[in-house]
């Protein structure tokens, strides 16, 4: 009898951990927020996730921050985008914010820790109205 009461109880485990919701997969909203944006030649992505409205993708280049940085201010100035901020801090970390129409786009450069080149975080996110990116 022991060993029927063991058995439910390995199953009921099962059963339970199978219904286990995944988080959502990001790249659906990935690609929605960042319709259009380019990534810098070479760059290895580090990691992408995603909320309801934004999605944020992580990359890596062996450049330094000034000459990615300055590859972002032309592209994004070439493919449509409006700068509407753009700043540099003391340890050397650039910020820029651009907007495509409504659709606002943020990208982070730093200088890799331990190793040369630069990490960059990408920040897209959903507007009301906006055709590129309303929901299938």
């Amino acid at each position: 009898m022991r060993l029927h009461h063991f058995s439910f109880l390995v199953a009921l485990t099962l059963a339970a951990g199978c219904e286990r919701r995944q988080p959502p997969d990001p790249h659906a909203m990935v690609q929605r927020t960042m319709h259009g944006v380019l990534a810098y030649p070479l760059s290895i992505q580090v990691s992408a996730s995603a909320g309801e409205d934004a999605a944020q993708v992580t990359m890596t280049s062996p450049d330094s921050v000034p000459k990615v940085a300055a590859w972002y201010r032309r592209t994004l100035a070439t493919n449509g985008w409006t700068l509407t901020s753009d700043v540099t801090s003391a340890d050397g970390s650039t910020t820029i914010s651009a907007t495509q129409g409504t659709r606002p786009l943020w990208i982070t450069f730093r200088r890799n820790e331990g190793a040369p080149g630069t990490t960059y975080t990408v920040i897209g996110a959903v507007v009301a109205g906006d055709s590129v990116t309303a929901k299938p």
